[in-house]
């Protein structure tokens, strides 16, 4: 099965957003890419600042996306500790510690993410992804509704919600999913994969 989620890239966007030219700047280089210049950035704001919480956690968030997890963790759980407010924070925490496939703290810190914001479609949507892992196939799908009744756009949560349905045998329904994902992401690569997946165990081997 192919799941998608989101790459937790984003900055904090509750309390205090992050003014500086200079973490605007390392941001500008991140959300292009370019990780190794936003991180001399966010470096160089933790040698004036090392309790700067925006610069611990967008490193955390870089040290994620390049699979140094055990780091990520290290990082974004300071972020958490100097500003316990922001719900970024918690999300990118819990992929981190989803990649590490400790499953319970990942929850935990979903969790915490949607007590501040319990509009995070994210969150939602990351939190059905490790209780699908589990097994928690009916609360992995509930999550993904709550995600899709947020943000009726979201192609991920509609493509991982018919990967648990199909877990679950249900396989008209998870068919369906699949195609909504596609109605919103045409070229969605995971979407089609699950799709096939399940055509095939629906009898149906030409259209997969």
């Amino acid at each position: 099965m192919v799941r998608s989620s989101p790459s937790p890239t984003e900055p904090s966007k509750e309390g205090a957003p992050p003014t500086s030219e200079l973490i605007q700047n390392g941001l500008a280089h991140h959300q292009a890419g370019r990780l190794q210049e936003a991180e001399a950035i966010y470096q160089s704001i933790l040698k004036e600042q090392p309790q700067h919480p925006d610069a611990l956690h967008l490193l955390g968030v870089i040290a994620h996306q390049v699979g140094k997890n055990e780091i990520a963790v290290n990082l974004i759980e300071n972020a958490i500790k100097i500003n316990p407010t922001v719900s970024y924070f918690y999300n990118n925490c819990g992929e981190a510690y989803r990649a590490l496939h400790k499953d319970d703290l990942a929850i935990t810190r979903y969790e915490q993410a949607l007590a501040i914001k319990p509009d995070y479609a994210e969150a939602h949507n990351n939190l059905g992804n490790v209780l699908q892992n589990l097994g928690k196939l009916e609360d992995a799908v509930a999550s993904y509704q709550k995600a899709l009744g947020i943000k009726p756009d979201y192609a991920e949560a509609y493509n991982n919600m018919g990967n648990a349905l199909q877990e679950k045998g249900e396989l008209e329904a998870a068919i369906d999913s699949c195609k909504q994902a596609l109605k919103i992401k045409p070229d969605s690569t995971p979407a089609y994969n699950n799709m096939g997946n399940a055509l095939r165990k629906n009898g149906e081997p030409e259209a997969a």
